[in-house]
């Protein structure tokens, strides 16, 4: 569950710079492009919330300080969130 929303992070992130590349040169299908990543990252962003609520090795003060930085940094929060708690069990906070 974990790799299928890291994936999805970083397809989001490459389908931006390329909709970026491609909306430098004035072409439509660029817009699209970059919406969709846009989508992706949203994606991503409401999968690490769930993946916040449903982590059954966190205390509650660890849930609600990872919710915080979660919902404060939308994307960023997120993959901070993936990178520490790769292994149940084993979160740095």
């Amino acid at each position: 569950m974990k790799r299928a929303s890291f994936t999805t992070f970083i397809i989001g992130t490459l389908l931006v710079f390329i909709g970026i590349g491609m909306k430098t040169y004035g072409t439509n299908a660029g817009s699209i492009i970059l919406y969709i990543g846009f989508a992706l990252m949203g994606v991503f962003w409401i999968w690490s919330i769930i993946n916040v609520l449903t982590a059954p090795d966190m205390r509650p003060f660890q849930k609600r300080f990872w919710m915080i930085a979660v919902i404060a940094v939308p994307v960023l929060g997120g993959l901070v969130f993936h990178f520490m708690h790769r292994k149940a069990g084993k979160i740095i906070s």
